[in-house]
C-alpha cells in the first residue's frame, strides 16, 4: 500500500518469525540485515520522514511468560528509538 502510493518502503525486523508463514507477504522488503529493536539506534533511521513501529510481542502467553521482555520490547525500545526523532519543545 505504501509503496503504490510511491513511498520508498524499508523494514528492521529480527526475523524470528521468517518461514513461519503460508506464503510470501504481499511485499518484498528486500534483503535486510536481522536486527533487534531493542538494538536499534537513532541513525537506524536517520533520513526517513516517517517511521511506523509494529515492533512488539503480540500474544499474551508471551507477555504472561516474561512480563518485563514483553515491556522492554512493546514499550521501552520503541519510545528508546523515537525519542531522538522528536523535536525538543522549549515550554517556556
Amino acid at each position: 500500500m505504501l509503496r503504490s502510493a510511491g513511498h520508498e518502503v524499508s523494514g528492521l525486523d529480527l526475523g524470528l518469525y521468517e518461514g513461519c508463514d503460508l506464503g510470501p507477504g504481499p511485499e518484498d522488503i528486500g534483503a535486510r540485515a536481522p536486527r533487534d529493536i531493542r538494538d536499534a539506534e537513532a541513525r537506524d533511521i536517520a533520513g526517513y520522514d516517517a517511521v511506523i513501529c509494529l515492533a512488539a510481542l503480540s500474544n499474551d502467553p508471551l507477555g504472561n511468560l516474561n512480563a518485563n521482555l514483553t515491556y522492554d520490547i512493546n514499550h521501552g525500545a520503541s519510545v528508546r528509538l523515537a525519542a531522538p526523532s522528536f523535536p525538543r519543545i522549549d515550554a517556556t
